[in-house]
């Protein structure tokens, strides 16, 4: 497929006297920007700007692009790093994008595409449909900025496409451009997801046996009925405090964090700013508030008494459609604060945490054990700085858990995280967002004969993903990045006990100095003995 753009961006001001700097941004564009993605001596499958004109505050551009950086992709792309260059110096932002007039060639015949004419004639949104030897011109006009954002050109040619030898007209994969063909994590991530960066030194461990088993057996933990859940007894808990302790003192206040309480019940619009219903909406708790209705209710309550079981027919037609969720990612509420807040640069890096209570994931087939289960606890540390100050935070973030591993005799290692929370998931990203050469760190505790150890901290930089999804400014237009790091306590807790076991003679002397014995609670049936 071939693209062809007449569109403009807006500015908020007259920017002829920018017209240099323009120029060569724009000139440096068609050589990496508008390629990105784009392999070596494939560079037609890219975008180029062809013509382009400023007049007043309008810059007047014409992108031609094959299928890989497709023209409107390009004009996204074009948005934030232009607002940058000219911002700064000329105190001028982009007001809006608009495609103008857009005319997308598709190759018919053999071994490419049908064109499903009814419903391309039926699309409000194609002014003319040109048919010719061996391609269909299709011509779009007006489609403004939230329109482009939202990817609706894309999919309005898989509507009307069908591709040779596929039966469904979903199934485009050739001409799928880049971006869609892999979870963003691969294509935005300059390292190879995987990798491992850094590596414990050789510690003795003492723990073979399988750790859910080994609590259950000694009356640590109890199943609860929920899946993924368990009830902590008072020794369970009383080692995790002594790990919250310790990554508080030794991360989060030496790193001057201030304490926070999140919300944990996050309203469905929150996420969707997040794009976090754009990659994984099946992981989540959705929650529901009853409908005021007594007399459903009365029949609801009824009906239990006489057959003593639920009704789940009445009470669905009870609940009102979901409109949150339970907290999947614990850092939601931080961004929600920020949104469409001005922050001056001199005050940053802003830097917050939170401890307060449980995060919630639907592993729908992988909840087992204790290392991996749908409610668990973590610290969680936010930040907002300039791009230098938001890698640093993270990578000291980092630093000081394998300081803190080494000091607790644990082995470990650090690998580039494969699973960004914020784009896990994901093929696409169209509103030019910039993210860093690496989104995540991921930190693992080894487990005894376990290839894949236990992931105890995820350290990620977010770029502009959440500044831009939030709104959130810097008075002087410069330029403001996210990071968080999660602090996996349930995970610090089980990969310890998998390395030193539960004899508490093994365990290093900075948690047997800490560690109170405390009792079992006693009931003549539990805990089970074997």
């Amino acid at each position: 497929m071939r693209f062809l753009l007449n569109g403009t961006i807006t500015f908020s001001k007259n920017v002829e006297e920018a017209e240099q700097e323009i120029a060569k941004f724009l000139d440096d564009a068609n050589k990496e920007l508008l390629l990105r993605g784009v392999k070596e001596g494939d560079e037609e499958t890219g975008a180029r700007i062809t013509q382009w004109d400023i007049k007043d505050n309008v810059l007047y551009l014409q992108i031609r692009s094959g299928h890989k950086v497709r023209s409107h992709d390009a004009l996204l792309r074009l948005k934030n790093p232009l607002t940058q260059i000219i911002g700064k110096k000329y105190h001028i932002g982009v007001r809006s994008l608009h495609v103008d007039n857009y005319e997308i060639t598709i190759p018919t015949g053999e071994g490419e595409y049908d064109i499903d004419f009814s419903a391309a004639e039926s699309a409000a949104q194609i002014s003319d449909i040109k048919i010719g030897n061996k391609n269909v011109i299709i011509t779009i006009d007006n489609i403004d900025e939230s329109d482009i954002k939202k990817q609706s050109t894309n999919r309005l040619i898989k509507h009307i496409t069908i591709k040779h030898g596929n039966k469904t007209k979903d199934n485009v994969d050739n001409e799928i451009p880049m971006s869609e063909k892999q979870d963003l994590t691969f294509t935005m991530t300059k390292s190879t997801p995987g990798e491992i960066i850094a590596e414990s030194p050789e510690f003795e461990t003492y723990f073979e046996e399988d750790v859910t088993e080994k609590a259950i057996e000694l009356g640590w933990i109890k199943k609860f009925p929920g899946r993924g859940q368990w009830f902590y007894g008072p020794q369970m808990t009383a080692l995790q405090r002594i790990f919250e302790d310790i990554l508080i003192e030794n991360i989060v206040n030496r790193l001057e964090f201030d304490e926070c309480l999140f919300p944990k019940l996050i309203p469905v619009p929150v996420m969707d700013k997040m794009r976090y219903l754009d990659g994984l909406p099946e992981g989540m708790y959705y929650c529901s508030a009853p409908k005021r209705d007594p007399e459903l209710f009365n029949k609801f309550k009824q009906e239990l008494a006489i057959t003593r079981e639920v009704p789940m027919n009445l009470l669905k037609e009870g609940l009102k459609d979901p409109n949150y969720v339970l907290s999947a990612a614990q850092c939601e509420p931080f961004y929600e604060f920020l949104s469409h807040e001005v922050l001056d640069e001199k005050d940053l890096p802003m830097k917050l945490y939170d401890k307060s209570g449980w995060t919630y994931r639907w592993e729908s087939g992988g909840a087992k054990g204790i290392d991996r289960v749908h409610e668990f606890q973590r610290i969680e540390l936010v930040w907002v700085g300039t791009p230098e100050q938001t890698n640093a935070i993270r990578d000291n973030t980092l630093e000081l858990s394998h300081e803190i591993a080494n000091e607790l005799e644990l082995e470990w290692y650090t690998e580039i995280g494969d699973d960004p929370f914020y784009l896990e998931g994901r093929k696409v990203e169209s509103r030019g967002i910039e993210f860093p050469d690496i989104p995540k760190y991921e930190m693992r505790l080894k487990v005894p004969g376990r290839e894949k150890g236990v992931a105890i901290v995820s350290a990620n930089v977010h770029g502009t993903h959440f500044v831009e999804g939030f709104s959130i400014r810097e008075a002087h237009q410069h330029k403001i990045w996210t990071g968080c790091t999660g602090l996996g306590l349930t995970r610090w807790l089980f990969g310890f006990l998998a390395q030193k076991g539960f004899n508490k003679e093994n365990w290093p002397k900075l948690i047997q100095e800490r560690y109170n014995t405390t009792k079992t609670p006693k009931m003549i049936t539990w805990p089970t003995k074997s």
